[in-house]
Parts: C-alpha cells; structure tokens; sequence
C-alpha cells in the first residue's frame, strides 16, 4: 500500500510539536535496559499536549485542521477496522483505509519509523507491554487523550491508553453441563481435568506469560485462598509464589495446546460432547455459537476470576504527516459511535460513556468478575516473559 505523493509534504508546525514530544516520551526504562528489576516503577507520560486538557480541546478546530491534511491508515488486529475506518472517512469527510495487522505489528510500525516511510498513522493493539516499552516509551508513537473524555476513562487507563478491555473467559459447553463444572481454578490441576483443558498455546500466545506474571504480582493471597477453599489445607511450595505453583501443576495436567481461540472455542463448544473440554476464550468467539452451532457459557463465579482482561491500546505515529486526522480517529474510537461495530464481541469500552456491550456472552454481567491487567505492571511483563515461556516449557514437557 502506497501513500498519496501528498503525505511526503511535511507540516512544519505538527512536526516540531511531535519531534518534541518524541523527544520527552523517551523515559526510562527502554527495552535494552536489563538491569532494572522486573517490578521496577510504572511507565510515565512525560509530557501531554494543549488539546489534551478540557479546557484546551476543540472538536470543531481539531476537524478542520484534519481536513487540511492527507489521508490516514489504521492498523488494528481485527477485520473491523475496515469499516470502521469507512464510516470514519464518510462522518468526517476525509480519507482513511484500515489495515488488518494480526501479526509483527509491533515490528512493521518499528521499521516504519526508522526509515522515516510512515505508512500506519495509527496502530491498535493488545499487545500491551511490547507496544508500551517498544514504541510509546521509546517515542515511536504519540499518546493522546482527547480532552473532553479524560473525565471519563480512568486515569490508569490514560497512559498507554486504553480503548477496550478486550476479556478473555473461562468457559463450559453448556448443553452437557446445566453449569459450570468449575469454580476454583485449582480444580484445573486435579486428575479430573487431566487433559481436559484446552487453550492457545502460550509460547505462541504473549497473552498467557503476560496472565501469569499478572496472577504472580497481584492475586498471590487471592490464589493461597483458592487453593486452601479446594484442597483445605494452606499451600505450601519452593516456587516464588502461587501462580507458578498453578503454572507448574496445570502445564503437567496435560492441557490440549490449540494454535488460537477459535480451536478453543470447537474443543469446548461443539455440540453432541459427553466430556466436552473446558476453556479460556476472547469474547469475539462466542460467536460461533450462531455460526456454528456451539455451546459456549461464561463460568460465573470462577475464583480468582472467572475473566480476564487484555485491553487494545492507541496511539499515532510520531512521524505522521496527519497528526491532526489520527488524533480524530482516536477521539471517533473512543465515542459510541466509533466503537458501536466493536461492542458487538464483547469488548468493554475504556470510555465509561460507553454502554457496555451487548454479545452472546453476555459478558457485560460478569464485569465485576474481570481480573485488571495494570498500567503498572507492564514493564514487569515485557521483561519477564521469556522467563515465563521457559517455565511453561520446562513445567510441560
């Protein structure tokens, strides 16, 4: 894909405004620097800009200024950025194409950049502590929050920020089970469910090391708990802490490794099972329960959590010729408007002004059940995820 010879114009003016925020988006620590440890302070948004403050946005000035400038592209992991950026060129009057980027976003955007040929003036993606330390903290891409919503995402929420939650649940086939045959993930490690458990495999899947460190650094006494509740003794164990003990016990309990959730969602949902298996699936795969024929159902009351969220992150290209168009496209993702398309596979808005989605998982009363994947955390989870993929390698075979 080919830009229009008049994205190779620069805008003086955007471009001195960005080199400056490239400049003070470069705060430690960076992906090279090995020598912090792993729960070492949060990533910091050094700087913000004018249009960022309340008092200090205007939509109307924000769409002519987009409308002086070339068309933009979007990558995004999902197939809806597609529509999503038509219904976006049609509402606003400008140009804008969506790319589905499912895999080595992070490294197109990073290529992009150092040889200066922007193609993705905005990128999507759940790839959360990569897309953190490798492209917003080394000033790759810009964060920025549209003023008149900073009252309505959570500030943790802010930097990177946030546009969906993006849950990944345990579920059950629920024409087998009249409910969830499951309610304490420790069961998941007992001979009952000895290869009974499908999921994505985890050396393929970041999500599953970035889980683990998550349990590891926030639900240590909620999984002590747990495990006292199923077994009735306290856990004793030469692993650091409670979540590696799961880890180990569930990798040797001979889980199905599937390639993604979509196989997941057949091991647990297609019909005629006596002993279907059980499984953490996206939201989005509840579909198939229409086109399909599966029978998917979330478990309610799954402890630690029954979900977990892996949230979508935006940001622009420092090195955009539109920074005026990528920030519209942002302020359009974050309204109902933008995201309608989304709610539709059960991904919970950032933007509290958002409704929650209304999907065949039902997932908008089983929020409260949604474990957070902290802002905090993510310098911890870039650093510690080969560490992870060598103690699932090690715990499974």
């Amino acid at each position: 894909m080919h830009k229009n010879n008049s994205r190779l114009r620069r805008i003086t003016r955007a471009g001195a405004v960005l080199a400056l925020l490239v400049t003070a988006a470069c705060a430690p620590p960076g992906p090279t620097d090995t020598d912090a440890d792993a729960t070492s302070p949060p990533l910091v948004q050094e700087s913000t800009q004018p249009d960022e403050d309340p008092a200090g946005f205007d939509l109307d000035a924000l769409i002519a200024a987009a409308r002086t400038e070339p068309g933009i592209t979007i990558y995004d992991q999902t197939t809806k950025v597609v529509a999503t950026a038509e219904a976006f060129a049609a509402k606003y009057g400008l140009e804008a194409t969506g790319v589905k980027v499912e895999l080595g976003a992070i490294d197109k955007v990073l290529k992009e950049n150092q040889s200066g040929n922007v193609i993705g003036d905005v990128v999507i993606n759940e790839d959360l502590p990569t897309y953190a330390v490798e492209l917003l903290d080394q000033g790759v891409l810009v964060n920025w929050i549209p003023g008149d919503m900073k009252g309505s995402i959570k500030p943790e929420d802010q930097y990177p920020l946030i546009v969906h939650y993006g849950p990944m649940g345990w579920v059950y086939n629920n024409q087998t089970y009249s409910s969830c045959p499951v309610s304490n993930i420790w069961q998941l490690t007992d001979q009952e469910f000895d290869g009974r458990v499908a999921m994505a495999d985890p050396l393929s899947n970041a999500k599953y090391p970035y889980w683990f460190n998550t349990m590891a650094l926030n639900d240590d006494a909620a999984l002590r708990s747990a495990y006292k509740e199923h077994f009735g003794s306290d856990l004793t164990t030469d692993q650091p802490d409670a979540a590696h003990e799961w880890v180990k016990r569930f990798a040797q309990n001979n889980p199905k490794l599937t390639r993604n959730d979509e196989e997941v969602s057949e091991a647990v949902g297609a019909p005629g099972q006596q002993e279907p298996s059980f499984g953490p699936i996206s939201m989005a795969k509840f579909r198939n329960i229409d086109k399909e024929g599966y029978h998917l159902a979330l478990c309610d009351g799954m402890k630690p959590w029954a979900l977990q969220s892996f949230p979508s992150v935006i940001a622009y290209a420092a090195k955009t010729d539109s920074p005026n168009a990528a920030k519209l496209y942002i302020h359009y993702m974050l309204t109902e408007e933008g995201f309608a398309i989304q709610l539709a596979d059960g991904k919970p808005a950032a933007n509290s002004e958002i409704s929650a989605p209304d999907d065949p998982s039902n997932v908008k009363d089983f929020l409260d059940q949604m474990a957070p994947f902290p802002s905090a955390d993510l310098v911890s989870d870039y650093r510690t995820k080969s560490e992870w993929d060598d103690f699932w390698r090690s715990s499974h075979s």
